[in-house]
């Protein structure tokens, strides 16, 4: 069935602010405000994704789960790769856009066009009961409407022009993860926020949070650090591709039914979490129609093709270069001289040959050596941390003791006592915040620490390194960094295993 796309007309009204970005006053206008007929408009956030812009087949990879092994046949961690379609050249990030909220009921109407009826606040509640079929519908119409009344509105690339459709997976949860506005603790948690509670970002069911219902999007929570909105909870958002299985660390060959993220206002605060995938079949078994469940919603993404007339020729030699370049499995140089020795026959020619083996064999031992002696440095790095986290915790937990200890003996003074007793109250709480930001600080250098010898350093090295250095610090009578060194190769191995902890259990894991 064909589009009947109706133009912007000058009677229509335009929205108030809460079925558009209600949200704007407390937490910043949205990045991108598109149109929409029945005058009314959507809100989208800018999401980057840092790579090399200058490659067109340069992509970010992270990775996406949790190391929950309850759930690991759905959302276990694997990598995967993510690049924006537009490129930022001055910033060296490409980016993509995703709606700043759930798309409500009042779009929902205007996107179909049915603009007869006043726009009334309570329809910027999420619009839920739809199928997938109507959410692919949704953005094929809003996108021919832009195509036809908008064009200008929507951003461009050379011969590429902005389209709309649901999100991937890598989108949503690079998106909701915080994209490269997070932190790395941040960024693995199992949620995004690590201050405040879960009735503050999302509604879900618990008394205070929605009662279960979809609700409104004004604005009455926090956003997420990209600054997107219900990420969590109300509609559980529909995603463009099927469901698959993780295969320990892979997506599974079996292909099933549809996706949504994010949870619902019906599940309990246990199930909403970043990583959380539902599968639900495509048709319901009782009705063999398209399932449309209660709370079924959407979000949507501002994308564009890969491929252009102005790109083609890039990224077809940019492939038959990394074509061309050997893998590190192929490049071996000495292999390759060995083969060449075995053919020559020229007594001068194997001579210099043999002479050039050599010389890769002692370029490569001193590599080897260099990368495992940085794997001792990480490692004496790691203990370091240990200890000055350690001591940071100690020393908050002093300075916290002191200050609660001058406010109760503040209750009891008067006057000039009382002045003086406020002044060195405020001077301890200023240091205890600056403590507190400190110890942040180091716990980022910590997890890069971790990151760095779990996916940079192979597992035999790795091992290798810290039986050296046990022996190096032991004969140099280094009693307390070896006591850290261990405290810190025991965090390791846990957190080659759970790699997404949040800050707090990472903090824990190191003072303890």
């Amino acid at each position: 069935m064909s589009l009947t796309v109706t133009p912007v007309l000058a009677q229509d009204a335009p929205w108030p602010d809460i079925l558009i970005d209600p949200s704007a006053r407390l937490h910043g206008d949205a990045d991108l405000i598109l149109p929409m007929g029945c005058g009314g408009a959507m809100a989208f956030q800018r999401v980057d994704v840092p790579v090399d812009v200058n490659s067109p087949l340069a992509d970010r990879p992270f990775r996406m789960g949790q190391s929950d092994a309850t759930t690991a046949f759905s959302d276990y961690l694997k990598p995967t790769y993510l690049r924006g379609a537009f490129d930022d050249l001055e910033a060296g990030v490409s980016y993509y856009y995703i709606a700043r909220y759930e798309l409500n009921e009042a779009q929902y109407r205007a996107v179909r066009g049915d603009c007869d009826a006043p726009f009334k606040p309570i329809e910027a509640r999420a619009k839920g009961g739809l199928t997938w079929f109507d959410a692919v519908d949704v953005s094929r119409r809003y996108t021919e409407w832009l195509m036809v009344n908008a064009r200008d509105a929507l951003p461009a690339a050379g011969d590429r022009i902005g389209f709309l459709r649901l999100p991937t997976e890598p989108e949503w949860e690079y998106a909701a993860r915080g994209g490269a506005r997070a932190d790395g603790a941040t960024f693995a948690a199992r949620r995004f926020f690590a201050d405040g509670s879960l009735p503050d970002y999302a509604a879900f069911r618990a008394p205070g949070s929605g009662g279960g219902g979809l609700t409104v999007m004004g604005g009455r929570r926090a956003p997420n650090p990209l600054g997107l909105m219900d990420i969590y909870g109300n509609a559980e958002e529909l995603m463009l591709e099927p469901f698959r299985l993780n295969a320990i660390g892979r997506s599974h060959g079996q292909t099933g039914g549809l996706v949504t993220r994010g949870g619902s206002a019906d599940l309990e605060d246990a199930q909403i979490y970043t990583a959380k995938r539902s599968e639900y079949p495509l048709f319901s078994s009782f009705s063999g129609q398209a399932l449309a469940g209660e709370y079924f919603g959407m979000r949507l993404v501002l994308t564009a093709v890969v491929v252009s007339e102005d790109r083609y020729e890039r990224i077809r030699e940019n492939w038959a270069e990394e074509a061309d370049r050997p893998s590190d499995a192929e490049a071996d140089p000495l292999a390759a001289l060995a083969a060449l020795l075995e053919e020559e026959v020229d007594p001068r020619r194997r001579d210099a040959l043999s002479g050039l083996r050599l010389e890769f064999r002692v370029a490569r031992e001193a590599a080897a050596e260099s990368l495992f002696q940085a794997a001792k440095s990480t490692l004496l790095s790691g203990a370091a941390f240990v200890e000055t986290l350690q001591d940071g915790n100690l020393e908050v937990q002093r300075l916290t003791r002191d200050s609660l200890a001058l406010r109760d003996r503040l209750a009891l003074l008067q006057g000039s006592q009382r002045e003086q007793m406020m002044q060195t109250l405020v001077l301890n709480v200023d240091r205890l915040t600056a403590l507190r930001d400190s110890v942040d600080t180091y716990l980022l250098s910590y997890r890069a620490t971790l990151e760095t010898l779990a996916s940079d350093v192979e597992e035999t090295m790795r091992e290798e390194a810290y039986t050296s250095l046990v022996q190096d610090l032991a004969q140099a009578e280094q009693t307390q960094l070896l006591t850290m060194l261990n405290r810190f190769w025991a965090d390791l191995l846990v957190y080659v295993e759970t790699p997404d902890m949040s800050k707090g259990d990472l903090l824990a894991q190191a003072i303890n």
